[in-house]
């Protein structure tokens, strides 16, 4: 769907609350409207859910009433918009409460063990490049409460007092940041792949079938899959790629910890001159001598050794990891066929000839303060490890791949993404995608590794972090404390 759907999808959620705030509707009718709208928005959204495979779902039958539930559950926010903004409304107009009460609870959506800010409204945007470099002053929060004010101005534009203003105002509020993107991407325009073939990557997308890599009958045959394609992308290349790039949990094995293929790898990369970085499955051992499994990520250097590992920090809900098991324990006992990885704890820098980089495992993308903790700790670029086979062909794919785009113009730094059956890309420190492979095709991406931004680092949003939504909830209680001062 295109883009600029969001700039007038919540018109018709704010006509239903304001006739419900004038007919004087209870809190518990505002926050009604605000579920069912959220509910069917959701039932759609993340219907992907209920096509999981059932190498993904151990226990089939749960893949419907997980969606239904997810979608119940997300739903309880968009409730809790239009439950806060419509409560306001009664003393202070509904074009004030409403872009702040979005961009909060949009906040409070993303936070936490159950945090899932997918579906926030500034990732409609990711396409239209230009518009996004406003995250760059302040994430997707940014963007989302430019798409809220955007929504509200139409609403007026259609149906208020002042539709000329109303109409103007939407007008610059489109014009502007287009305007002042488009100068931004104007003044460092896409790099020149001839200038950068010493800083090649080679991204491996192995389309490796989900009941291949889980049998544990085919890893001999996966990692020759990998091996064989890796050797193709070095063939005759001259220089070789500073860096080959396996995706997520890419041989379905414990890489690092079982000899034969640890080995076969690290006489692969010495080999070969280059360093191969993979995700896998990995454990150890705490100081108490209890045993901890990581969805993790690793470097095999060009001198055969191991180096450094890192642990996937913030796990998938339900499907990683049963939440809350710090406060009980015994959710852990639970079984919906998780995975029970344990979370890491703190960003792992890895060398490169492009300087050093961070790794975001499959979710981790998703999360706005992870990258930005990375950059801030020293990443100069960032690789993004995914497999979004689970999913089959459905919008998931690129539904996620758009999300990651946000974390390389955030912070202005370049990213590159490995996926097993895709979407595999190289996305520049402005969001654009230089150079991208098909899904579900078995393929190697190797191309130059985008330049870091030549102004403009650290940003705004890198210094400040998330400031929009800690504006609007100060906005918020100053709203509740003018509505107090006013009759209704």
């Amino acid at each position: 769907m295109p883009g600029f759907v969001a700039w007038a999808a919540l018109v018709p959620l704010l006509a239903a609350l304001e006739r419900r705030v004038r007919g004087g509707a209870s809190a518990g009718a505002l926050f009604r409207l605000g579920w069912l709208f959220g509910f069917v928005f959701f039932g759609v959204g993340i219907h992907w859910i209920a096509l999981l495979s059932d190498v993904a779902i151990t226990v089939p039958w749960l893949r419907y009433p997980a969606w239904l539930a997810a979608a119940a559950y997300l739903a309880l926010f968009p409730g809790l918009v239009a439950l806060v903004a419509g409560a306001l409304a009664r003393r202070v107009p509904l074009a004030w409460s409403f872009p702040p009460a979005l961009v909060a609870v949009e906040w409070l959506r993303g936070s936490g063990e159950l945090g899932f800010p997918w579906f926030q409204p500034a990732y409609t945007q990711h396409a239209y490049v230009a518009l996004v470099q406003m995250a760059s002053l302040g994430g997707a929060a940014l963007v989302t409460l430019w798409l809220a004010v955007l929504n509200v101005l139409l609403w007026r534009a259609l149906g208020g007092t002042a539709r000329g203003r109303a109409a103007l105002g939407a007008l610059a509020l489109v014009l502007l940041p287009l305007l002042w993107g488009q100068r931004v991407l104007e003044a460092e325009p896409p790099a020149d792949p001839a200038q950068g073939t010493g800083r090649m990557v080679a991204l491996v997308q192995g389309d490796i079938p989900g009941e291949v890599k889980w049998s544990g009958r085919h890893q001999p045959e996966i990692l020759r899959t990998f091996l064989d394609e890796s050797g193709a992308a070095v063939a005759g290349r001259q220089p070789p790629p500073m860096l080959i790039v396996w995706p997520e949990t890419a041989t379905g094995s414990y890489l690092r910890r079982q000899l034969d293929q640890s080995l076969q790898v690290r006489a692969f990369a010495a080999g070969h001159g280059v360093p191969v970085f993979s995700g896998f499955a990995d454990y150890g051992w705490d100081s108490t001598g209890a045993l901890h499994h990581f969805n993790a990520a690793g470097l095999f250097g060009a001198d055969g050794s191991c180096g450094p590992l890192y642990a996937k920090r913030h796990l998938v809900p339900f499907g990683e990891r049963m939440p809350f098991q710090r406060l009980l324990p015994w959710l852990g006992r639970i079984e919906l066929g998780q995975a029970e990885w344990a979370a890491g704890n703190e960003t792992v820098l890895f060398p490169s000839a492009a300087g050093p980089f961070a790794c975001l495992i499959c979710f981790e993308a998703v999360f706005p303060d992870l990258a930005r903790a990375d950059v801030r700790a020293g990443a100069r670029w960032l690789v993004n490890i995914t497999n979004d086979e689970w999913f089959g062909r459905s919008a998931a794919l690129p539904q996620h791949a758009a999300m990651a785009v946000f974390r390389a113009v955030e912070n202005r730094v370049p990213l590159a993404r490995c996926a097993n059956t895709g979407v595999t890309m190289l996305v520049d420190a402005h969001g654009r995608v230089v150079e991208r492979l098909p899904v579900f095709t078995r393929a190697v991406l190797t191309a130059p590794l985008p330049p870091p931004a030549r102004w403009g680092f650290p940003t705004p949003y890198a210094r400040a972090g998330d400031w929009p939504s800690a504006a609007c909830a100060g906005a918020l209680l100053v709203l509740a404390l003018v509505a107090r001062r006013r009759p209704r």
